[in-house]
Parts: structure tokens; C-alpha cells; sequence
């Protein structure tokens, strides 16, 4: 039972964020679609055989009415029905070209190494907004939609700052933010969702930081394991410090 509550976690993040302005959760009959200002995403996938068509095009008529350009369902293990993926490929559903696969990940005891440079929660919008800036360089977002970004991130900071169970950190590198990440605190684990360092900063021992942080802060609320759904890139780290696979999910877009 914990093991499908864990892999439910991984598999499903969007639906453990905070609705902020620019945001919304759409909660339809075995789905959920999640929206942020330029994208969305199909979690908790639960169908029948004969309700996945209609479905599809409920979607899609939604994120019309959002004028949104495409949709990413995440498929994972607890996705039903069995073959779902394949169906929707077949029909034009492509991987999706930032990240078309994740491993479900877990950890429940303390993870491997040391932390290497120093950590802080970020406590204040300032500091929130810095360390967006740093998520941002990293992952190469345009100029025209950091632009859009900071406004809304400004807008939705006081929500965020009052959800306890949404905290984020920065590490810093010789005085200097280096590497970002957030945590979500769920009832039976702590989701990790997000972190990058900066290319500069990397082999350093930021990530890992990053990961020692938010495990201290989860004992300390008293839920002491971890869940995540991460890309080839973190994955290799994350198993290196004991985390260990439990499955996979696939994103697939769906082009409107």
C-alpha cells in the first residue's frame, strides 16, 4: 500500500502545488488536468477502455478554452487502462521533447554523502524571486516568459509563502546562489519536485546539498522518506545517494 501511495506521489505532482494566480486544477471524470501560464498536464489517469476517446477531446476542448498550445499526459505505473500510452501514440501523441521519460524514484532512510556547501530556506519574496531567476537560466527559459514569470511568481508569492507544506531552497557556492529546489510535504512522504544547479557549479556537490536539506526537513516533520519523478540527468545522482527506482512514467504532448 505505501509503495502505490509513493509511486501516486511521483507520479502526480502538479496536484500536490499550491493554485496560485496563472495556475489551476481542473479535476474531471479520471483525470485531472493541471495548468500554468503557457503549458498543462494530465495526471492521475484513471479510464475505462471506452471513456478514453471522449476523454481526449474533453481535454482538448479545455485547453482550447485556455489557448494553450499543447498538453503533456503523465503515464505512469498507477495509469489506467494497461496500454494507454501506446494507444495515444498511435493516435498522434508524441513523447514529449523536454523530457519524454522519468523514473519514479524513493528514499527512506538518510541519503548518501555529506552536504558540501551551505543551504537556506528561502524565506522571503526576494529571495524567492532570485532563486526562480537561477531555476531559469538553467533550464534555458526565453526572456518574453521570464517576463510573464516574474510577474505571476511575484503575484503568487504571498500563497505560496503561507502553504507550510511548500518550501524552497537555495545553495549557495562561495557566497553565490548556485542551485535551487522545492519540496512539497505530503502526508506519507516529502515530494521532490524541481532542482537545478548552474553548469558552473556543478561536480560540487550542490545537488546533493540540496537533496541532505530537504531529507533533514522531512525527518523533522516526521515523515522520513522521500518521492520523486526525475529525468535522466538527476536520476544517476539520485541513485548514487540511495534512492531506489519503483517505476516509470512517460510524457506524451498532445499538439493542439
Amino acid at each position: 500500500m505505501l509503495r502505490r501511495t509513493l509511486l501516486e506521489l511521483a507520479e502526480e505532482p502538479g496536484l500536490l502545488m499550491p493554485v496560485v494566480p496563472g495556475t489551476d486544477v481542473v479535476i474531471g471524470d479520471g483525470y485531472c488536468l493541471v495548468r500554468g501560464l503557457r503549458w498543462a498536464t494530465v495526471e492521475r489517469v484513471r479510464l475505462a477502455d471506452d471513456t478514453v476517446s471522449p476523454t481526449i477531446e474533453e481535454v482538448r476542448e479545455l485547453a482550447r478554452s485556455f489557448e494553450l498550445p499543447h498538453v503533456t499526459w503523465w503515464l505512469g505505473e498507477c495509469t489506467r487502462p494497461d496500454g494507454l500510452a501506446e494507444r495515444l501514440e498511435a493516435i498522434g501523441f508524441e513523447p514529449d521533447p523536454d523530457q519524454p521519460h522519468m523514473t519514479s524514484l524513493t528514499l527512506e532512510g538518510p541519503p548518501a554523502g555529506e552536504p558540501a556547501v551551505e543551504v537556506q530556506r528561502v524565506e522571503t519574496l526576494d529571495d524567492y524571486l532570485r532563486a526562480r531567476e537561477l531555476d531559469w537560466e538553467v533550464w534555458h527559459v526565453p526572456e518574453d516568459e521570464r517576463e510573464k514569470q516574474r510577474e505571476i511568481q511575484r503575484d503568487a508569492w504571498p500563497a505560496i509563502a503561507a502553504d507550510e507544506r511548500v518550501v524552497h531552497y537555495t545553495a549557495y557556492l562561495d557566497g553565490e546562489p548556485a542551485g535551487f529546489a522545492r519540496v512539497v510535504f505530503a502526508t506519507d512522504a516529502a515530494v521532490l519536485m524541481g532542482g537545478s544547479t548552474l553548469p558552473e557549479a556543478r561536480g560540487r556537490g550542490v545537488y546533493t546539498s540540496l537533496v541532505h536539506a530537504r531529507w533533514r526537513d522531512a525527518v523533522a516533520r516526521g515523515t522520513p522518506r522521500m518521492a520523486v519523478s526525475a529525468g535522466p540527468m538527476s536520476t544517476p545522482i539520485l541513485e548514487k545517494l540511495g534512492f531506489q527506482a519503483i517505476g516509470s512514467v512517460r510524457l506524451l504532448r498532445d499538439r493542439l
